[in-house]
């Protein structure tokens, strides 16, 4: 049997993810859309490490994996936000008039995010994308697999010092912004461990687990917080035509702040665990290998 090369193990599964949602999601569809986004994101971790050499070819690949990643993201979190408010209505339901006015708002706003990423991701970038990432799959010589496990690991060295720069500024009091820049770097520490693992041919571990949870409820936080922000611009218009409207959509608002508190809340109560969890895999291998012989 053939040794399975960093291409096979690393660039390929993670080009077919993306390849075989991106149609469907420049489409329109939900799940799609999802799938393509963390494909991309997935993406993006081992380009930089597989391409060692620094060719030119490879720079165009990689600008063109960030594209995707940023045309769909307006769109997937519309989607994101008309789910939570289907929950949030049902937790709290509101009157006729504001419930239609939120979910034709979100899918006004949906579809304009979704023509605008169809305008980024035209049928020709889509099929140069494609032809690009079949091209690097096809790449001989491959690279080296212990150069690239070396450089899979100092991006697992460098994402967790951008966690636990975020945790830096994260406080007791609730900044939006600074809680979604936390999930962020988590999500692209979460993407290298995980290149990390393939590399060395090892399965997942607590770690990576315990970035998973610390991310999804980043990410509902962050969510439910886009959620707001929206029906809040629903409420200005709403006022002049019905101040019942706008006092609906106000109370729901309140009601996914308190939610995004108490979210905030709750990570603050995970917070020193990930900032060791952050600082130990910033060490480097050296440290926890003495750590693991003491």
């Amino acid at each position: 049997m053939a040794r399975r090369t960093p291409i096979d193990t690393l660039l390929t599964p993670r080009a077919a993810a993306l390849t075989d949602a991106l149609a469907r999601a420049v489409a329109g569809e939900s799940e799609a859309v999802h799938r393509a986004r963390v494909a991309s994101r997935r993406l993006r971790e081992v380009l930089p490490a597989l391409a060692l050499d620094e060719t030119e070819a490879w720079h165009p690949l990689r600008h063109d994996v960030r594209r995707v990643t940023r045309a769909l993201g307006q769109v997937r979190e519309l989607d994101v936000a008309a789910t939570h408010l289907e929950a949030a209505l049902t937790a709290q339901p509101i009157g006729a008039g504001a419930m239609a006015a939120a979910r034709r708002a979100l899918r006004v706003d949906r579809a304009a995010a979704l023509r605008q990423a169809r305008t980024a991701l035209t049928p020709a970038r889509v099929a140069r994308l494609l032809e690009r990432l079949q091209a690097a799959s096809a790449r001989s010589p491959a690279p080296d697999a212990a150069a690239v496990t070396t450089a899979i690991t100092a991006r697992v060295l460098r994402g967790a010092r951008r966690v636990c720069a975020a945790l830096d500024r994260v406080g007791a009091v609730y900044v939006p912004a600074r809680l979604h820049a936390v999930r962020i770097a988590v999500k692209r520490l979460r993407y290298a461990l995980e290149a990390r693992g393939a590399a060395r041919g090892t399965r997942g571990s607590a770690q990576l687990q315990q970035l998973r949870v610390i991310q999804d409820l980043l990410g509902r936080a962050h969510d439910l917080h886009v959620l707001g922000e929206r029906l809040r611009a629903v409420e200005l218009r709403a006022v002049s035509r019905s101040r019942a409207m706008a006092r609906d959509l106000a109370a729901l608002e309140r009601a996914l702040d308190l939610e995004c508190r108490a979210l905030h809340a709750a990570f603050m109560s995970r917070r020193a665990a990930l900032l060791k969890l952050s600082a130990s895999l910033a060490a480097g291998p050296r440290v926890a290998r003495a750590r693991t012989v003491a």
